[in-house]
């Protein structure tokens, strides 16, 4: 058999799941769809996102008060790699590589999204054991309630189940979403399990600010750095520089300081337009979010 056209193809079900592998632990999963639940709601609306985890039934549900889905925007939603609406529209914000909605599969084996948008619910799932039987072709995501009316409000309902983690570290949880919430515009409302997340800064001993040099300044743009030293030990998840995009968290780092004396009493922040709009040939960060 001859081949007259050569052509690059993907295994969509090993992208999927190649994808997932990234999202490794819980906290890295809730806070991908926490931070969907923060940005993309209606103008003008506070955001709440209530986390609950369920030990006993090995699931943890995310509920937002955001602008919800219609079938368009569910099918839209398993686009893997799919162009984000907002960001086409000129919206800043997070979606850029489009990977997010294969995190749940990163540590379980089922995902459930029931979204309302304009009186009607849309509830669909999808499950490992169905995007290993695909392969190489489109993975069907099964229909559990197809434009329900209701009276409900805008939202959505994610359900993370069949867990294979041994345990959820809510603690570890909790920590990494009020870091997170640290740099983010306004003040939502998060909880988990009823607890709600509220950042406090350490208190600090030192802060300096750094300005770029002229030649860095033509790359990053007018950028600042701040630095600060805690006056006790951070926590793993308090240690580093957060470095944003836009407001958007991509990656928070010691750059190279991490195990040196004192490094736990570091962290900071950074600000830096720039890398949203960076298509150079070498990334400076890639759908891991880290830094290359």
């Amino acid at each position: 058999m001859s081949i007259n056209a050569i052509s690059v193809r993907t295994h969509v079900a090993r992208d999927l799941l190649q994808s997932a592998a990234l999202f490794k632990t819980d906290k890295l999963v809730v806070w991908e769809y926490v931070a969907n639940g923060l940005q993309y709601r209606e103008p003008g609306t506070s955001a709440v996102v209530k986390v609950s985890f369920d030990s006993p039934s090995k699931q943890i549900i995310i509920d937002d008060n955001g602008r919800g889905m219609d079938r368009r925007g569910l099918q839209n939603f398993f686009v893997m790699h799919g162009e984000n609406e907002d960001r086409k529209a000129g919206r800043r914000g997070r979606g850029r590589f489009g990977t997010g909605k294969s995190a749940a599969f990163g540590i379980a084996s089922t995902l459930r999204v029931s979204s309302i948008r304009d009186g009607l619910r849309n509830t669909v799932e999808l499950t490992r054991s169905n995007i290993e039987a695909a392969g190489e072709n489109e993975i069907p995501v099964k229909t559990v309630e197809q434009d329900v009316p209701t009276d409900e409000p805008n939202g959505t309902v994610v359900t993370i189940s069949k867990l294979n983690l041994k345990r959820l570290d809510q603690r570890a949880v909790i920590n990494f979403i009020e870091r997170h919430l640290s740099h983010w515009p306004d003040k939502p409302v998060v909880t988990v399990n009823n607890h709600p997340c509220e950042y406090t800064e350490p208190s600090t001993s030192q802060t300096r600010k750094v300005k770029p040099s002229d030649e860095i300044r033509e790359i990053l743009g007018d950028v600042e750095l701040t630095l600060k030293v805690a006056k006790g030990p951070l926590s793993p998840e308090m240690q580093g520089v957060a470095i944003n995009a836009n407001s958007v968290w991509l990656e928070t780092t010691l750059a190279g300081a991490e195990g040196q004396p004192m490094a736990q009493y570091i962290f900071g922040d950074i600000d830096i337009p720039a890398l949203d709009d960076d298509n150079s040939p070498i990334p400076a960060f890639d759908m891991s979010k880290g830094f290359a």
